[in-house]
C-alpha cells in the first residue's frame, strides 16, 4: 500500500485527481470524508493506491526494474502513476527518460523504463543518519525537522519512551518515498490575495449552507502544526503545546498515572438552546448531565490510564462502546471542524470503525485504542475538539444516547409495602431534576441495567419503611429523602458490593445532597 498526500493545485478538480491517481471520485471523498466535491488551493488530500507487489520489504534496497524488462507497452486505463508503481520508479523518471512533455498516454506507446539500466533506491548504506540531541530537542521537533514521525524514531532506536538526553545519538532515516503521513514536506506557497478565504478550485452544486463558527478556523495542515512542543517535567508529567483551532496557543499538563495519562477538564461557553435541541436534548436532560461532567472530569478531560481505555469528555466514552459512535457522530454533523481536528491528525472513522494512518495494519478496535492512548501526539485532536462548540455539542448528543435515555427508560422492579410488584420505567419514579440526575451518574459508571437493579432494591427498602403502597406516591418523595435513603442503604454491606460500585453511587449522592444540580438552561 503506497500512501500520498495530494496538495490541491490550480486547475485540479476531484475528477482530475482521481485520473491522475488511477481511482475513483468516490473512493476520494470516502477516504478523506469529503461531503461535497468542494477543494481549496493547498488542500491535502490522502492517496492509496494497491500495490501489484505482493512483497512485504518495500523500504530495502532492490532493483526497481527486471533487467529482463526495459520497456513496457501501455495498456487501456493506464495512468503514468500506475506505471511508475509497478516498476518501483517515479513519474519524472519516466517521462524523463521518454521525452514526454504531459502525463497523457496512448494505448500501444512503448515506453523505456531506467533507460534500459536498472535503477536502485539509494537507500543503503547511506539510508540513515546520525542526529545528535541537543537542548530544547523533543522527538516532534525532530521528527519535523527530517521529515519523518515520532512512531518511526521511537521504533528506529529502540526508545521506551520520549525522554531525550542532550548529546544523544539518534538514527534518522533519510530514504526517499516514505510512507510518513502526515507529510512534512511545505505546502505550495500561494500568492498573497487580500481575501479572509482560500479561493474555490470548483465551486460545489449546489453550495453547501456555511457552519456558523463563533471563530474563523485557520488551517491546519497536521497533528504536527497543532502540536508546537512537548516535553517531560521530572515527574514524568507531559506538558504538549497545542494550537487550538481558534489559532490561540495554550499549554496542557497531562499528569502521568500508572498506566498513562489524565488532563482535568476546564470550563466554557454553555452551548446555545438551538444547538442542544438540535441535538434532541431537552434543558432538563442537559442539566443533568452537566452535573455528570462536573463529577466526570469535564468536557476536555483525557484518561488513558483507566480501564475505559482512552475516556474522553465529561462522559466515560471507552473504546469501540462509545468512542466510535462519538467520532462518527463528530464526523457526520460536525464534518468541516472533525476533519480539521481528527482527520488531519490520521485518526479517521467509517462506518463506525476506527483507522489510525500510523498504525493501519491494526484493525481490532479495542487494539487500536491502545495504539491511540500510547502515542501522545493522538492526544493533540481530542484536546483540540474540547474547544471547538460544534464537536462539544456532538458530546452531548452521544451521551444522551448512550447513558441518559438508556438509563431514564430502564426498568424498575419495586416491592411495595402492600406486597404489589410492579415494573416501571426509571423516570416516572425519579422525576425531579436531582434524582435523574443522580440516576444518569450511576448509569455511566454501572450501565443503564445494574443501575436499575441497585436502585429498584434502595427503593423497595424505602417503601417498606414508610409503608408506601402506591408507585405515584412513591414518586412524590422528596429527592432529599431518596438521596439519603440510597446512602444509608448503600453503605450496608453485600456480597456484590465492588460490582455494585457503592463507593461512587454514595459519592454522587453526596454531591447533589451538597450543592445540588445547578441549572444552566431553563
Amino acid at each position: 500500500m503506497i500512501t500520498t498526500i495530494h496538495p490541491v493545485a490550480p486547475g485540479d478538480t476531484l475528477t482530475s485527481i482521481a485520473r491522475q491517481y488511477d481511482v475513483t471520485i468516490r473512493y476520494l471523498k470516502a477516504l478523506n470524508g469529503l461531503q461535497s466535491s468542494q477543494l481549496f488551493l493547498g488542500q491535502s488530500l490522502l492517496i492509496r493506491v494497491d500495490e501489484e507487489d505482493d512483497s512485504p520489504v518495500i523500504a530495502k534496497s532492490r532493483s526497481l526494474v527486471d533487467t529482463s524488462s526495459s520497456q513496457h507497452v501501455v495498456k487501456a486505463g493506464e495512468t503514468l502513476y500506475r506505471i511508475a508503481i509497478n516498476y518501483k520508479v517515479t513519474v519524472d523518471q519516466i517521462k524523463k527518460d521518454n521525452n514526454l512533455k504531459s502525463d497523457t498516454l496512448s494505448v500501444g506507446t512503448v515506453l523505456r523504463i531506467g533507460s534500459n539500466q536498472p535503477i536502485t533506491t539509494p537507500v543503503s548504506p547511506q539510508n540513515f543518519k546520525n542526529y545528535t540531541v541537543s537542548k530544547g530537542d523533543t522527538l516532534s521537533k525532530i521528527a519535523r525537522e527530517n521529515n519523518t514521525t515520532i512512531v518511526a524514531l521511537r521504533s528506529l532506536n529502540n526508545l521506551k519512551s520520549d525522554a531525550l538526553s542532550i548529546g544523544q545519538v539518534l538514527k534518522v532515516s533519510v530514504s526517499v518515498g516514505g510512507n510518513t503521513f502526515p507529510p512534512i514536506t511545505p505546502l505550495p506557497p500561494t500568492p498573497p490575495p487580500v481575501v479572509v478565504k482560500p479561493p474555490v478550485v470548483n465551486p460545489p452544486v449546489p453550495p453547501p449552507p456555511p457552519t456558523p463558527t463563533p471563530n474563523p478556523n485557520p488551517p491546519i495542515t497536521s497533528s504536527n502544526s497543532a502540536l508546537l512542543s512537548r516535553r517531560e517535567d521530572t515527574a514524568y508529567n507531559l506538558h504538549l503545546e497545542i494550537r487550538l483551532l481558534s489559532g490561540e496557543i495554550r499549554t496542557f499538563r497531562l499528569i502521568r498515572k500508572l498506566n498513562g495519562y489524565s488532563l482535568s477538564g476546564q470550563a466554557r461557553a454553555v452551548p446555545t438552546h438551538a444547538a442542544i435541541a438540535a441535538a434532541g436534548l431537552t434543558p432538563q436532560i442537559f442539566n443533568a448531565l452537566q452535573f455528570c461532567k462536573k463529577v466526570e472530569g469535564h468536557y476536555d478531560a483525557i484518561n488513558t490510564y483507566d480501564v475505559g481505555i482512552f475516556s474522553y469528555g465529561f462522559i466515560q466514552f471507552a473504546a469501540k462502546f462509545s468512542l466510535n459512535p462519538l467520532l462518527q457522530s463528530m464526523k457526520t454533523n460536525a464534518p468541516a471542524q472533525y476533519q480539521q481536528t481528527f482527520e488531519r491528525a490520521g485518526i479517521m472513522v467509517r462506518n463506525g470503525q476506527v483507522s489510525v494512518a500510523s498504525a493501519p495494519s491494526i484493525v481490532n478496535q479495542v487494539q487500536l485504542w491502545e495504539y491511540i492512548k500510547s502515542q501522545s501526539d493522538l492526544f493533540v485532536p481530542f484536546i483540540q475538539a474540547g474547544f471547538v462548540q460544534e464537536l462539544v455539542v456532538e458530546q452531548y448528543r452521544v451521551a444522551n444516547a448512550l447513558y441518559a435515555v438508556p438509563s431514564l427508560t430502564a426498568m424498575l422492579n419495586l416491592n411495595l409495602a402492600n406486597g404489589a410488584r410492579i415494573q416501571t420505567p426509571v423516570s416516572t419514579v425519579l422525576r425531579d431534576l436531582e434524582t435523574q440526575a443522580l440516576a444518569i451518574a450511576m448509569g455511566v459508571n454501572l450501565g443503564p441495567n445494574y443501575m436499575a437493579m441497585v436502585l429498584s432494591e434502595a427503593l423497595s427498602d424505602l417503601a417498606q419503611n414508610r409503608s408506601i403502597t402506591d408507585a405515584n406516591f412513591l414518586a412524590s418523595t422528596s429527592w432529599r429523602d431518596i438521596c439519603n435513603h440510597l446512602i444509608a442503604f448503600e453503605t450496608v454491606p453485600r456480597p456484590d458490593q465492588s460490582r455494585r460500585k457503592s463507593a461512587l453511587t454514595i459519592e454522587r449522592a453526596r454531591k447533589i445532597l451538597e450543592i445540588g444540580v445547578p441549572v444552566i438552561l431553563v
